[in-house]
């Protein structure tokens, strides 16, 4: 609706009956947008106040902008704007605003035109005002001219957010009865108009080219004949970032590069005064009476390029600062957490093992009198029991592995016999489980380890396989040498692991479904990639599901050091 429409069309010399912009937003209505307009439009007529006009527009628009604000806005010295009326009963009039952060004015200001912004998610002009504007819960935006006091002046702007969705019906009579007042509003002599809203009147005829300003699609300044800027349109002073000539301040300043340009008509560069230091431009100017010139200016490509790395590296520095404090703030998350569970679990140690002494002495010297369903329960208490010790014994592991506690004893240990003993260890369970259990023929290799420690890494991955193994199945650990490493591979033909779970299996508390054992609680990888790091190895698994997982325990070799 309304594109491209032009200042002349929005302020015209037609009744609304033949008005294209009323006729284009009235096709637009429903019967009921129809009959809203018309009633709006009657009491209009019989008004002849502005402020009654203004409080009749707002009544018929609070139907229109459910929960949204309408304010009317009245140009001010220095570019500004002063809220005269709104709806809404919090917003302070008089409030003055610069249109530097409302991007919806400025618009309105270099077109003279209506700007509409249905979705700000889609409107170029709002990007660097989204995040406010979103903050505030600003759906739409959209910002109509409704009077000026001579052409090429500053417009008092009828200003409308919305805070639900726009719809097109909506939107339309909010159209109508904006141009519906633009109507009536042509109808009062321009000086009372201005008188009623405040603003000053500039003389009749009065045709400064500095009014015109805001009418040019370009940055455009008017300096005088020593290159002090007298006026700037609001592109200019977006630039220059909002600088305005201060009461008995030195006003901005053209540095012409080289000396003497910009005395025809020709392509040349100056350096003009910002708030931030200087900015390096491209600018075209003509003679304007009375020695001024009207210059029209754009960034140079080469200061854009240097602005736009300023702007990366200030960023980069911003995201670089972030991170530093995330970090700093995770890492001293990690270390309450390493220390409570620590705490906790040593806390829990003592008392634990009592409860299991106590547990195992009761079966011990009254098992024989108690009932079949008493040694029930005494046999579940001492399973739980045990449960809860290992898991706090691997709770201590880990805390001590985090913090660089756990004592590690680094020297050869022999791969032949560590997997002999794993396997002859665990073969009792494996038989139990049906499960065959066997290792498979390797040269002897000597391996830079804690021998301890690697008997729990590889008990461990055996158990595992046998915990998620079928009967019938079967579990292989295998070794052999990489160059300067040994990598021990456990090799199972159980249910594998879902390829959801695969890149967290190494994670805490994390089991794979499908166990015919119902003991662990997710630590033993966790565990096991910790101790294989802190011996200086690392761990990887491969899985298929319904096919089996090989877990992989890659070490270095013993060469005579520690």
């Amino acid at each position: 609706m309304f594109e491209g429409i032009s200042a002349t069309t929005w302020f015209p010399p037609q009744e609304p009956a033949e008005c294209p912009v009323c006729s284009e937003a009235r096709a637009a209505l429903s019967q009921v947008g129809v009959a809203a307009a018309g009633d709006l439009a009657i009491e209009l007529l019989a008004r002849g106040q502005v402020a009654a006009l203004l409080r009749a527009v707002f009544a018929h628009l609070a139907r229109a902008v459910a929960r949204g604000r309408v304010s009317v806005l009245v140009p001010e010295a220095a570019g500004r704007w002063r809220v005269f009326a709104s709806s809404a009963e919090d917003e302070t009039l008089d409030l003055v605003v610069d249109p530097d952060r409302y991007p919806e004015l400025m618009e309105v200001r270099r077109t003279g035109a209506p700007y509409l912004a249905p979705d700000i998610e889609a409107a170029p002009e709002l990007r660097d005002a989204r995040s406010l504007l979103e903050s505030a819960g600003v759906k739409g935006l959209a910002a109509f001219p409704v009077f000026a006091a001579t052409p090429g002046a500053e417009p008092a702007v009828l200003k409308v957010s919305f805070y639900r969705g726009v719809a097109p019906d909506q939107l339309a009579l909010v159209a109508l009865a904006t141009h519906q007042l633009v109507h009536r509003l042509s109808h009062i002599p321009p000086a009372e108009v201005a008188a009623q809203l405040g603003m000053a009147a500039p003389a009749a005829g009065a045709t400064d080219p500095a009014s015109l300003l805001n009418l040019l699609p370009v940055p455009a300044l008017i300096v005088d004949g020593s290159d002090k800027v007298l006026s700037a349109n609001a592109r200019a002073r977006w630039l220059l970032r909002g600088r305005e000539p201060a009461p008995g301040e030195e006003p901005l300043a053209l540095s012409l590069v080289p000396p003497g340009a910009g005395e025809g008509a020709s392509r040349w560069e100056a350096q003009v005064a910002a708030r931030k230091g200087e900015v390096h431009v491209l600018a075209w100017s003509s003679r304007l009476p009375g020695e001024r010139r009207l210059v029209l200016i754009e960034p140079h490509p080469e200061a854009r390029r240097r602005n736009h790395e300023r702007t990366i590296r200030r960023t980069l520095a911003e995201k670089l600062r972030e991170l530093e404090q995330a970090n700093m703030l995770l890492a001293e998350y990690a270390r309450r957490r390493d220390r409570f569970v620590s705490d906790a679990a040593h806390e829990l140690k003592t008392p634990l093992s009592i409860l299991r002494s106590y547990l195992e002495t009761l079966a011990e010297d009254l098992g024989a009198g108690l009932s079949d369903q008493q040694q029930e329960f005494l046999q579940a208490a001492a399973v739980g029991a045990r449960r809860l010790q290992r898991l706090i014994d691997g709770l201590l592991d880990l805390a001590a592995l985090e913090t660089g506690r756990l004592p590690l004893v680094l020297g050869p240990v022999s791969s032949r016999e560590v997997v002999a003993g794993v396997v002859e260890g665990l073969r009792p369970i494996a038989v139990a489980a049906k499960v065959g259990l066997a290792a498979a023929p390797a040269a002897e290799l000597a391996l830079r380890a804690d021998l301890q420690r690697l008997d729990q890494v590889l008990r461990n991955l055996v158990e595992n396989g046998l915990k998620y193994t079928q009967p019938g199945g079967e579990v292989t650990v295998a070794v052999e040498q990489r160059g300067d490493r040994a990598v021990i591979c456990v090799r199972d033909t159980g249910v594998g692991i879902p390829p959801g779970i695969l890149p967290h299996i190494f994670d805490e508390f994390v089991r794979v479904p499908g166990s015919n054992l119902t003991e662990g609680a997710g630590l033993g990888l966790a565990i096991v990639r910790r101790l294989a790091l802190a011996m200086g190895g690392r761990v990887w698994v491969e899985s298929v599901p319904d096919a089996g997982s090989r877990f992989f325990v890659e070490l270095p070799l013993w060469t005579g050091e520690g």
